[in-house]
């Protein structure tokens, strides 16, 4: 059956108005000169703002002027002693890879003398695809507004006085702690270690559900590696895998590889969601569902693909969506995939049914011990309770910002206010930084040498491509200072792989040379042991799934694939960016029914002369 849907890029196109009628008239007009441009006298009664100025002259008139310009004289002092690898003018690639606690990719990072420029995705030795947030990444490297040295206080200290003072409470008696968000690094992973301190790990984004469902269902530890290349039929409810679930730079490499029709045959994608996502835009079957409605959609998809549980109650049209999409699964077999978005214990249950049922277990879905997403909110939460109660000594924050983006953000605040030892090893002074009596900020990734392991058979490397710009350690070598190891960072890396990681008894500088230069480790490892699935009885779930009662209007909250979570929110080219669906750039929005909009009185033709309306919107006791 064809897909007769239709989108339309605004309301105007919808309606068929007379400006956009005339717009469309008009897609090619002819060309004026800039100077009957300027002659124009209808220029004097505009009120066009800035960006809107540019788009309609297609930085024509910009160029042109730059053009015009006589380019200043700019005295160039050469090399007293030219690096070797460096020639002005000729560009430099470095493999590397990017990892902020959310997106992991391999990267070449481009320089010129000796200055980071570009990030793009290195597609030869490693894999994934850059977006938006690690293609800007580079201009973090150069934000006026990082920390240049470690303070006390919040005045400007040194390194010698911060060790001194940080080593100092951590020979003290009472419970230290770490916290940070997901750590792959195996070389951090052992400077923990070998600090001695309580480690908790959280995720802003939380996916603890999708571990402990892996663990109930397979007697696993770990996140779902989705195989998007293998799948034929995927089924995806409410996971924007190319935009912002998960680990979406590489998911989407994966799904595209089974979308080339020259291949003779594509793999078709079934899309149950609130909001139009980046995937739900590209998928062959879209339907809307309510928030509460998605637990009901995975329930009758059970029902229909395994005749397990009973299906609850959808609209006609969700029924009939739900019914094509177990017909494709049921073709596809184990080449099938389902997947879900919500954090919820029980709709993951129900998504891991489906999938055994389908034998895709090992086929598109795998359970092979992904590092991944490795945050507890629950020990997050006790941890917050232990710091108000004063059974927190002290607390060290290692290149995270719980202040802003934790679960519990509002109450952790309050509990770090009431603690005397705490330290922050973030780059910027964050809402975290500025709480904490030490800061000790680390390396931009990009200044920095560092190690990443999400597989066992693999270990990405992470180069630096430019010397520290500021006063600035590696948070790693910080703990290392403190539990009194005085080695430096590359040194402590390097011994990681003398022995523990490789099969040989030493890694030699020339072994060590070639991974660099490709930018991994390749490391062997027993093939892994297929896991079965348990049968774990799943009544209860479907239960709890059916009976969800939604409202006149609900809630979801999504990532926007330009600024994630959040922690990139001073990266004014993301904030510039538009939203690849809604186009906007910067600010918060709502999105609606534009049936409510008119309801409701609120302005819905949004644009120069006619600001946007505010609202507010609440949840529970919490008001935004």
């Amino acid at each position: 059956m064809a897909n007769t849907k239709r989108y339309w890029s605004g309301l105007d196109e919808l309606r068929e108005t007379e400006a956009f009628k005339t717009i469309q008239g008009n897609e090619f007009p002819e060309a004026q000169s800039v100077d009957e441009f300027l002659t124009d006298e209808r220029l004097e009664s505009t009120h066009t703002g800035r960006r809107d100025f540019l788009k309609f002259m297609g930085f024509g008139l910009t160029a042109a002027t730059l053009a015009a310009c006589e380019t200043p004289v700019v005295k160039s002092i050469p090399y007293t002693n030219k690096p070797e690898e460096v020639t002005p003018g000729v560009a430099n690639h470095y493999a590397s890879t990017y990892y902020d606690g959310q997106d992991f990719v391999n990267v070449l990072v481009k320089t010129r003398e000796g200055r980071p420029i570009f990030v793009k995705s290195n597609t030869t030795t490693g894999y994934g695809r850059v977006n938006a947030r690690v293609n800007a990444s580079v201009l973090s490297l150069y934000d006026g507004a990082r920390l240049s040295g470690p303070q006390i206080g919040g005045e400007p200290s040194d390194w010698g006085a911060v060790d001194a003072a940080v080593s100092n409470v951590m020979k003290g008696e009472g419970r230290k702690v770490l916290l940070t968000n997901t750590v792959l690094s195996p070389s951090a992973l052992r400077a923990v270690a070998a600090s001695g301190l309580e480690h908790i790990q959280y995720d802003a984004i939380d996916y603890g559900a999708f571990r402990a469902a892996a663990q109930a269902d397979f007697g696993v530890n770990s996140f779902p590696s989705y195989r998007f290349e293998q799948a034929e039929a995927i089924v995806t409810i409410g996971a924007d895998f190319l935009g912002a679930f998960a680990d979406n730079v590489i998911y989407g490499e994966r799904w595209a590889a089974m979308r080339k029709p020259e291949a003779g045959k594509m793999s078709r994608v079934h899309a149950f969601e609130t909001n139009m996502s980046l995937t739900g835009s590209n998928a062959d079957y879209r339907t809307m569902v309510k928030p509460s409605e998605q637990g009901r959609v995975a329930t009758a998809l059970l029902a229909m693909v395994a005749g397990q549980g009973s299906a609850g109650q959808l609209s006609g049209e969700a029924n009939k969506a739900v019914a094509a999409a177990a017909k494709d699964l049921k073709r596809a077999g184990s080449k099938g995939l389902v997947l879900a978005g919500s954090n919820d214990l029980a709709i993951q249950q129900v998504v891991n049914a489906i999938n055994a049922a389908l034998g895709a277990v090992g086929t598109t879905v795998s359970y092979d011990e992904m590092t991944l997403f490795q945050g507890n909110s629950a020990a997050l939460k006790q941890l917050t309770s232990d710091m108000k109660s004063g059974a927190v000594e002290v607390l060290v924050m290692a290149d995270c910002n719980p202040v802003y983006d934790a679960p519990n953000a509002a109450a952790f605040a309050d509990a770090l206010s009431g603690m005397k030892h705490t330290v922050s090893t973030s780059m910027f002074a964050d809402e975290t930084a500025v709480m904490c009596k030490v800061n000790a900020p680390t390396h931009h990734w990009l200044e920095s040498w560092g190690d990443l392991q999400i597989e066992s058979d693999r270990i990405d490397l992470v180069q630096p491509t430019i010397s520290p710009l500021h006063n600035t350690r590696a948070w790693g070598e910080s703990l290392l200072r403190w539990s009194g190891i005085d080695q430096d960072w590359y040194t402590y890396l390097r011994t990681t792989y003398a022995s523990d990681y490789t099969s040989n008894a030493m890694y030699t500088d020339s072994d060590w040379n070639k991974a660099v230069h490709n930018g991994f480790i390749a490391v062997e490892v027993e093939a892994a042991k297929p896991v079965t699935y348990k049968g774990a009885d799943i009544t209860g779930a479907v239960s709890a799934l059916n009976s969800k009662k939604g409202g006149a209007f609900e809630l979801a909250l999504y990532q926007k694939s330009t600024m994630g979570a959040g922690q990139h929110a001073a990266n004014p080219m993301l904030q510039e960016t538009p939203d690849p669906l809604t186009k906007v750039t910067w600010d918060n929005y709502v999105t609606m029914a534009h049936s409510d909009v008119d309801a409701m009185g609120l302005n819905g033709f949004i644009g120069q002369e006619k600001p946007a309306s505010l609202v507010k919107v609440t949840l529970g006791s919490e008001s935004m």
